[in-house]
Order: structure tokens, then sequence, then C-alpha cells
């Protein structure tokens, strides 16, 4: 009998054993860990420890963290080595974050996404814990979907550079196309980073906070000297104008602005055809193209501004 227990309780062991490796997400209990797993330069307070505790702890090695379980192992592992491409060639993390939770405003997506990136150890090999969260929320009420960009990170991206990948991925998202759409958020992503910033991103640098600061040395334009510069031609023109104008015979007669003969009246009316829109809907709480939003860290981020779908 007891070698038969015995036999019983290996089994059940090395099938924990398996079970614990083909896990997709492993999560760890923030109130064993070392300041509950916070390695960041956070601060941890009253006022967001709630925070810290409900935010999931994890192994910031794995990258993609499927709690609403849209990808098989093989799926992962196939987007996972597209991530670790990605990490090599811009020099910053990638996470993508598929969770399934109602809400009532798009800002708690936000917040979940945020807390995720700063209360785990996500861009901490990087300058300014520089990286990109995609988080995918299936709530199958009010499906939604955003990027966030922390440190560097937030430097490579405007408005139109969010909209574009955002919009590029919609279709696939929306269809549960969910490694093709990986793929090619990943794919944008790194194009753009790789092809650097954009001009409207020049004057911007990221604090030791994660903000996006205006850089008090950028170029600045010389808009009074514009301004008296565009005062004198405009000066110039009208008085030029005036002359002209005193030089021409005014007419007597209203025929004699007319060539009789150049008139020819025709028939026209416009036919509406028809016309076809496609459309999804985006959220307002972009922070892309200037400006950075607060974690409950007290770190900065920026994001795409989100699409319902």
């Amino acid at each position: 009998m007891k070698n038969i227990a015995r036999k019983i309780l290996i089994i059940i062991l090395l099938l924990t054993g398996i079970i614990n490796c083909n896990a997709s997400t492993n999560t760890f209990d923030r109130n064993e860990l070392d300041n509950y797993g916070v390695r960041k330069e956070w601060k941890i307070t009253d006022k967001n420890r709630s925070n810290v505790l409900r935010t999931p702890a994890v192994d910031a090695t794995e990258k993609i963290y499927d709690y609403a379980e849209l990808l098989s192992d093989e799926e992962e592992q196939n987007v996972k080595e597209k991530i670790d491409e990605f990490i090599e060639k811009t020099k910053m993390d990638l996470v993508i974050v598929t969770a399934d939770f109602t809400y009532s405003n798009d800002t708690e997506n936000e917040d979940y996404a945020a807390d995720f990136y700063d209360y785990n150890d996500f861009g901490m090999d990087f300058e300014n814990n520089s990286g990109v969260l995609l988080l995918r929320n299936a709530n199958s009420l009010d499906p939604y979907y955003d990027m966030y960009t922390f440190g560097d990170a937030q430097l490579y991206f405007d408005q139109i550079r969010y909209d574009n990948i955002l919009d590029d991925i919609y279709d696939l998202i929306h269809t549960g196309s969910y490694v093709p759409a990986f793929s090619k958020f990943i794919e944008k992503t790194q194009e753009y980073i790789l092809l650097g910033k954009p001009k409207e991103m020049e004057i911007y640098y990221v604090d030791k906070n994660g903000y996006l600061k205006k850089d008090p040395t950028a170029y600045r334009i010389p808009w009074v000297i514009l301004i008296i510069i565009s005062s004198v031609i405009t000066l110039i023109i009208i008085l030029i104008l005036i002359n002209k104008n005193k030089m021409v015979k005014k007419a007597q007669q209203a025929d004699q602005y007319l060539e009789k003969e150049s008139i020819n009246i025709t028939n026209r009316k416009d036919i509406f055809i028809r016309s076809h829109t496609t459309s999804y809907t985006e959220s307002s709480s972009s922070s892309g193209g200037g400006g950075s939003h607060s974690g409950s860290s007290g770190g900065g981020h920026s994001s795409g501004g989100g699409r319902h779908g």
C-alpha cells in the first residue's frame, strides 16, 4: 500500500510539474516579495499600495502575459521570437498583455497597463525604463486595445504614428486574428523606432520620472521677426495694388465688363451615387504627440488613444 501511495504521489508531483512548465504566465504573490516585488525607484505609499498589490507580479523575461487565453503555447512562442528580435534591434522593451475585465472608463485600461509596466521589471535593462506595452482587454461587453509607451519610447511616436499602428491592426484584432495582429504591431512599432523621431518630437526629452518635457535649448521660431517681415511685404503689395488701381480707367456701364459672345450657360445637376464607410470607436484618452500621463507610481507614460472593438 505504501508503494502504491508513493507512486500516486510521484505521478501527482510530475503532473503538477508539467502543468507549471506549460503555464503561459507565472504570477507571484507580492506579499511574499521584497518591497512587494517593485524594484524600480517608485515610492510605495498609502495611496498606491492597493494598486501595487492588485497588479500581477510576473517574470519580466516572458514578455507575453495571456490572461485572456487568446494564444496557444506554440503561438506565444512564435510571437515571443519576434519580440526578442525587436528588443535586440531597438534596445527597448516590448510587452503584450491580454486581459478580460469589465470597466466603466477607458482610463481603467490605461491604469492597468501603466501599473503592469511600472510595478514589474520591464525596461530596466534600458535607459529611462524605455519600452512599449500593448494591452488587449478581450471583455465581451466592450473589447478594447491600446498601446502605451514608456521612457524614451515616447519620443518616437506622435499621434500620427500611434493612429497608423492602431488602425493597421484593427481588423485583425477585431476578428480575433491575434498572431497576425501582434506580429504586425511589433513590426510597425519597430519600423517607426528605427526610422527615428518624428519632427514634432525633436523638441522633447524624457526626465528621470518618465515624463515628456520640452527642451529649453531647442530651436525656437523668431515670431517677432517673421511678423515684421510679413507686415512689410504685405504693405508693399498693398501699395503696388493701389498704384495699379489708379491707372485703370473705370467703366461707365455694366455691359462694358462683359464679353457677350463668351457666355455659355448649360444645365447642371449633382447626382449622389453611393458612399461606404468603415469605422471604429476611438477613445478620447490619447496622450500621444507631446504629453505624458501619470501612473499611480508617479511615473509618466504616453498612449495612442485606444480603440473599441
